[in-house]
């Protein structure tokens, strides 16, 4: 009980107030120190020369992207020489790839900025009434010095402007805007496909009959369908069959990967001195893909049997969402700032020391994000993936944290007492 007061009253001195003014401030700077040289740098070429492809009508999926790298003085991946982007994704970006470089590089820039100020805004309004002003402060702190942003804005990622449009997505649900709230995840996953995992939750859960269901069902597939047509068969087509498994060669023996499919692979092969057999590697990745799906299929098991309580059903999906990915990279963790929010706003209701430790250790596992170095180190390869995957173990030990609190409200299913 001591102990809990006096971490009470630490959370009441002002000081932190200054200091959460000054890490953002200090992280603000130090974005603006790197980022001018990541123009020529990964992952905006990839985007910029990809579309510019197809503005030269031609399709990216069948073409190396190298020499254009070179004769425009940007950076090449060998290991990705092609498209692993959705044509989806591709298009979207195509107005950019029209600009020079730089110019390019600024707007999509601008467009990172204004999606992590929505998805910090919309996290506000919809905790409004539990999180308060100098909460917000701390929640904005916290998000932008964390590692997971940074890496964000140092790789030109998307992931931002998903997390927004998820985010948004629950926002409108919240409200009855269901059939906004399931286009908007759509829009999400045909960018870049992992964000389907959200589109049962927001189907099962929209308000209305069932015909009024099998309708937004019905919107959503139009809305895939008419986004394939219109932005080419024979683009998609390519992309799975060449992107795709380019991309899937990636997932493999490095470091800032920190999901259950690539987190099993990874140790499979590495029994084979990362050399395994085609069917070998066939084994270890359906293995990886099979787990990825269980943590998946056990969060929406969780859901049915929890007590209804929507903002932890949606936070435990948006995990699982991470934790069941094949590719999930230390910028994607940008999903978690509401999910963390909501647990710290738990732990605040019902505090302890065990759970105000536990949940600064998850944040601390969470932000144990190392910068890809290639290939993992050859010396002791096992203790190297167990150490690699701190992320992960905080990541699975959040979803536990929201699984139990959704968990705590399951009696008032049946009429019984809240525990």
């Amino acid at each position: 009980m001591k102990t809990l007061n006096w971490l009470k009253r630490a959370g009441q001195n002002r000081l932190l107030d200054v200091g959460a003014i000054l890490i953002i401030v200090l992280s603000v700077w130090r974005l603006a120190i790197v980022l001018p040289s990541r123009v020529w740098g990964f992952d905006f070429n990839h985007f910029y020369i990809s579309s510019r492809f197809l503005l030269a009508g031609q399709n990216p999926y069948l073409k190396s992207l190298e020499p254009m790298s070179r004769e425009m003085g940007f950076e090449f991946a060998r290991d990705l020489p092609i498209p692993h982007y959705p044509p989806s994704f591709l298009w979207l970006f195509a107005p950019l790839a029209s600009l020079p470089p730089r110019a390019a590089f600024n707007v999509w820039l601008l467009g990172e900025i204004f999606s992590l100020g929505v998805l910090l805004w919309v996290a506000r309004l919809l905790l409004s009434e539990r999180l308060s002003r100098r909460g917000w402060t701390f929640l904005c702190g916290a998000t932008i010095a964390s590692q997971p942003v940074f890496m964000q804005f140092y790789f030109s990622q998307v992931q931002l402007l998903l997390a927004a449009m998820a985010l948004g997505a629950y926002a409108c649900h919240r409200r009855g805007w269901d059939t906004p709230a399931c286009l908007a995840i759509a829009a999400a996953g045909l960018l870049k496909f992992y964000p389907f995992v959200l589109l049962p939750w927001f189907l099962w859960r929209s308000k209305g009959s069932v015909r009024a269901r099998i309708g937004r069902t019905l919107a959503v597939l139009a809305f895939g369908l008419l986004t394939f047509l219109i932005t080419g068969p024979q683009l998609w087509r390519d992309f799975f069959r060449f992107g795709i498994p380019v991309a899937a060669k990636n997932e493999v023996g490095r470091n800032f990967h920190y999901a259950l499919p690539s987190f099993v692979t990874n140790l499979g092969f590495a029994s084979s001195g990362f050399s395994p057999s085609p069917t070998i590697a066939h084994f270890w990745w359906a293995i990886g893909s099979a787990a990825g799906l269980l943590v998946i299929g056990l969060a929406y098991f969780f859901c049915y049997h929890g007590g209804g309580d929507e903002e932890m059903e949606f936070c435990l999906v948006c995990v699982a969402m991470m934790a069941g990915t094949v590719t999930v990279q230390g910028h994607y963790f940008v999903w978690l700032v509401f999910p963390v929010a909501c647990a710290a706003l738990r732990v605040a209701a019902r505090p302890s020391v065990f759970r105000v430790l536990f949940l600064g250790l998850v944040v601390l596992l969470l932000n144990e994000i190392t910068p890809p170095s290639g290939s993992l180190f050859p010396n002791s390869i096992y203790l190297r993936i167990l150490i690699n995957y701190f992320p992960f173990y905080g990541l699975m030990a959040l979803g536990l944290f929201l699984a139990q609190e959704l968990l705590k409200r399951a009696p008032l299913r049946t009429g019984g007492v809240n525990s």
